[in-house]
């Protein structure tokens, strides 16, 4: 089994997980170049790992939550790989990445902009389904949790943890242990996008 990952919920990571146990992985780039560099790792992480796209038998994706657009770019690239190549896809919470390197009881939280973090808790497994909050009423419901994630230093004066990277190599090796909770390929958004139509015409004149 021969795993591509792809997760644009947190800026843009990319891997290939071999059969052999073999990692490549890109570096993770920030947000706002998921339309422009998604594609372009894609092609980068294969040639480095020494496969050729037709050797690539799953596709594994991190479906947020995260900002509208840049998640659905990771989404829609991985549903046409997987669709083009006639492959299995699989999704998975992209906050499961972060909790299962960690090992350890936490919470995991990721920037959900707007003074707000996206979490989910974690004890083994994920409990409940991840939400999005303010740092300070996350603080009150778990203050003696462990924090850790991307967004784990964004509001120090509620939230001060571990800084962690989210890893598309991290979902494929979840992906490859078999104790993934694999979700439908459909992206968690937890809120309306900021884009809404108008309700009304504007004057041309």
């Amino acid at each position: 089994m021969n795993v591509l990952a792809i997760d644009t919920s947190v800026g843009v990571s990319v891997a290939i997980l071999r059969s052999n146990g073999e990692l490549t992985q890109s570096p993770t780039v920030d947000h706002g170049m998921q339309g422009e560099l998604t594609a372009e790792l894609i092609s980068q992480v294969v040639a480095e790992s020494g496969l050729e796209i037709s050797d690539i038998t799953d596709v594994v994706v991190g479906v947020g939550p995260g900002p509208f657009t840049g998640l659905r770019v990771g989404l829609v690239t991985a549903a046409v790989f997987a669709h083009a190549r006639n492959i299995p896809i699989h999704g998975i919470c992209s906050l499961d990445a972060i909790a299962f390197d960690y090992t350890k009881p936490c919470v995991v939280v990721t920037d959900a902009r707007r003074k707000e973090l996206y979490w989910a808790r974690y004890e083994d497994k994920r409990i409940g389904e991840p939400q999005v909050s303010k740092p300070e009423d996350l603080l009150a419901q778990f203050p003696d949790s462990d924090f850790v994630g991307p967004g784990a230093q964004l509001y120090p004066d509620f939230i001060s943890g571990k800084v962690s990277e989210l890893k598309a190599g991290s979902l494929a090796r979840l992906f490859a242990s078999g104790t993934a909770q694999l979700v439908d390929v459909s992206p968690m958004y937890l809120r309306k996008p900021d884009a809404v139509e108008p309700t009304t015409r504007k004057s041309v004149l």
